[in-house]
């Protein structure tokens, strides 16, 4: 089964990102310099519960880390990390546009989440901020955009939902709209203007959860298992600027956490929980 590599600290991680010469120093990992004069990362929800785990993973790397943020968001879980912020807020194209062009990042790292939003009514946040994500990262020459997205959403743009789903529209449209966003970054890699990669998630614990430093990038997309915010992270933080994760679907599993309770294959033969 392939999977990519763990990088094994942080200090390598900051070889990763932007300098190819330190490539050998990552295993099976390929970097790749950034051929712009864009620097850093952008996170979008940095300030929330995923994207504040890039953000201090990247600042304890040395880093330049850009955060997007509304003006009513709360900093509090980015205490003691090293960052910038752009005010913007991600329903609004020119707003996003405003913030990439002024931030000049090599990278977004998309983990937003919008509270308010009424998918159960049919509104959407993810498909609509995508595509302004890739209007605004073709004209300020970013070369990557990673997002995080729930396994499983876009077979519910093709699939029936399942019994346990189909009295629920709040979670089939929001399913739905995170599809559709996966979809059109998919096009835009295609389309060659962006390095796309995506990576699954299907159980992430309730915070605070202790990283077990044992969770993998999966190209098998099948298997359920849950992974730590701070696991998911760093696995992702991996793929930055790596040649080995473009065009790429990645499904984040930890073995020795439990799958979460939908129908699913587990990992086979995963190990006993220390």
């Amino acid at each position: 089964m392939k999977h990519i590599k763990t990088i094994k600290s942080l200090s390598v991680l900051a070889c990763l990102i932007f300098l190819s010469a330190c490539a050998s120093n990552t295993g099976d990992n390929t970097a790749t310099r950034n051929t712009s004069d864009n620097q850093g990362v952008l996170v979008l929800g940095g300030t929330g519960q995923l994207g504040s785990y890039h953000v201090k993973q990247l600042s304890d790397a040395g880093e330049r880390v850009i955060v997007l943020a509304r003006t009513t968001s709360s900093f509090e879980r980015l205490e003691g990390s090293d960052y910038e912020v752009v005010v913007g807020d991600l329903r609004n194209e020119s707003e996003v546009m405003a913030a990439v062009m002024k931030s000049k990042p090599a990278v977004i790292i998309d983990t937003s989440n919008y509270p308010g939003i009424r998918f159960e009514d049919g509104e959407s946040f993810y498909w609509p901020s995508m595509r302004y994500q890739i209007a605004a990262a073709r004209a300020a020459g970013v070369t990557q955009i990673i997002r995080h997205s729930p396994r499983g959403a876009r077979q519910m743009l093709t699939q029936p939902p399942s019994e346990g789903m189909r009295s629920d529209p709040l979670i089939i449209n929001y399913m739905r709209d995170g599809a559709r966003a996966e979809l059109a970054l998919e096009q835009a890699g295609v389309e060659g203007s962006l390095a796309a990669t995506i990576i699954y998630n299907r159980n992430l614990p309730p915070e605070p959860a202790d990283a077990t430093g044992r969770g993998e990038l999966l190209e098998d997309l099948t298997l359920d298992g849950g992974i730590t915010r701070s696991d998911l992270a760093r696995l992702t933080n991996t793929c930055i600027l790596n040649e080995k994760c473009y065009g790429s679907i990645f499904n984040a599993v930890d073995a020795y956490l439990p799958p979460p309770n939908f129908d699913g294959r587990t990992r086979p033969n995963a190990p006993a929980n220390p």
